[in-house]
């Protein structure tokens, strides 16, 4: 599962501390089947400042060996390191974020995945109309694992009714969450244009970090993106 890891637990940096460093901060997108070790290293080489792996599910990494191996590889060069995760239970999330803890910089959990699959599973965006579940797996999570450093963010899609998504955010900015990532686009909507003000309303309301996400491809995309929303100076691309 580790991979390269030439230490029991690596040197761990907080990476909230990457929106306050006055610089622009270049976040490369969990994407399936891409966001693996080979790649981030590829990314890292390219000034990358922060890095997700792909979505896994925390009930079956918990549960079996096999998906640890085959879905999380590190190695000491691969931080920071944002691992993110599909659940639906408080308790199985804290118990995945235990296993990874000492070998990333924080866990990220998916509300923003509108595939059929994982809403039918009861993951991914479905949550974003269960607040309350949101608020408790956050609450737990920072409970459970003992490291002040150790992120905790959740990546969410919007809603028609705007207040509801600005509920949201509040709520799990009240539980400890330490940034949050807006896709700027509803459930339903796929390829339409993103919803940059909604997100500019997002982050006004917000005294957290906000990552704006959705087609954002280059770097320059990111410096409009920033300007038309207001969001904190971490670029989700793609």
């Amino acid at each position: 599962m580790i991979g390269d890891i030439e230490t029991k637990e690596c040197q761990l940096k907080d990476p909230v501390d990457l929106f306050h460093s006055g610089q622009v901060v270049k976040i490369c997108a969990p994407m399936v089947r891409y966001s693996k070790l080979a790649f981030r290293t590829l990314v890292r080489k390219y000034s990358c400042d922060l890095c997700y792996t792909p979505m896994i599910v925390a009930a079956d990494f918990v549960r079996s060996a096999k998906a640890r191996d085959s879905e999380f590889t590190t190695n000491k060069g691969d931080h920071p390191l944002i691992v993110q995760f599909a659940a639906k239970e408080a308790q199985v999330l804290c118990d995945a974020a235990r296993i990874i803890c000492p070998f990333a910089d924080g866990i990220d959990l998916n509300c923003g995945c509108p595939q059929r699959w994982a809403m039918a599973e009861g993951y991914g965006a479905c949550l974003i109309n269960k607040p309350e579940l949101v608020q408790d797996m956050v609450r737990r999570v920072r409970n459970q694992i003992n490291k002040p450093r150790f992120s905790v963010s959740i990546k969410i899609r919007i809603h028609e009714d705007l207040k509801r998504t600005v509920d949201l955010c509040q709520k799990a900015e009240a539980t400890g969450v330490s940034w949050i990532t807006v896709h700027g686009r509803s459930v339903e909507e796929r390829h339409q244009p993103v919803h940059y003000d909604a997100i500019k309303i997002i982050k006004q309301s917000m005294s957290i970090p906000i990552v704006a996400n959705g087609d954002i491809r280059t770097l320059r995309d990111a410096e409009k993106v920033h300007h038309l929303t207001g969001a904190d100076d971490g670029r989700r691309f793609l």
